[in-house]
């Protein structure tokens, strides 16, 4: 079986199907495009004291964050909540525009995020819940849900040496593993 793997990369055509593969892997992965992910950061309900009548209300509030993880920009951002909640905001202020479908739900529309940058909205309610996200696309394809906690921020000199003891075991791994792949189809000595 190696011999046959052996022939295939000494051949003319295997060569040129390597050479293509590589190329077609690489431009995929270096080619930028944008990713747009989701998540809720934080949701809290309140039972807030009426001074009126010494009852309570509730005040419910959520924030979304939606970030371009790509390297290029995204553009025709659409979300679309359950129905438009009693207060919204959009922050950082950008251009945005909103407008209910047909079926009663609501969609907010963003033109465009660049690359790494992000936004939020905000919501408050003080009479029902809030409405959920029901999806978030883009002129790109669907964005990506995905699960937010705060986490703790670790100082530059500590994320430079992990890297570069991760880059370091990288390179380690794929020097054994060519290693590795020499000694398998190298012919075998023949010591007399």
């Amino acid at each position: 079986m190696l011999e046959l793997v052996d022939q295939f990369i000494q051949s003319g055509i295997g060569q040129a199907l390597i050479i293509a593969a590589i190329t077609a892997a690489a431009g995929r992965f270096f080619t930028p495009r944008g990713k747009v992910i989701w998540a809720v950061s934080h949701q809290h309900h309140y039972r807030m004291p009426n001074l009126n009548d010494g009852g309570f209300f509730p005040v419910v509030t959520q924030q979304v964050w939606f970030q371009n993880v790509g390297r290029s920009a995204i553009q025709d951002i659409e979300i679309v909540l359950n129905w438009k909640p009693q207060h919204f905001e959009i922050w950082d202020p950008r251009k945005w525009d909103g407008e209910p479908l047909s079926d009663g739900r609501w969609v907010i529309r963003v033109p465009s995020l660049n690359a790494k940058e992000f936004f939020t909205v905000s919501m408050i309610d003080t009479v029902t819940d809030l409405p959920a996200v029901l999806n978030v696309r883009c002129l790109g394809g669907a964005a990506t849900n995905v699960r937010m906690g705060p986490q703790r921020v670790f100082p530059m000199w500590f994320n430079v040496g992990v890297a570069v003891f991760m880059f370091i075991g990288v390179v380690a791994t794929l020097y054994w593993l060519l290693q590795f792949v020499i000694a398998a189809l190298s012919p075998p000595r023949l010591d007399r």
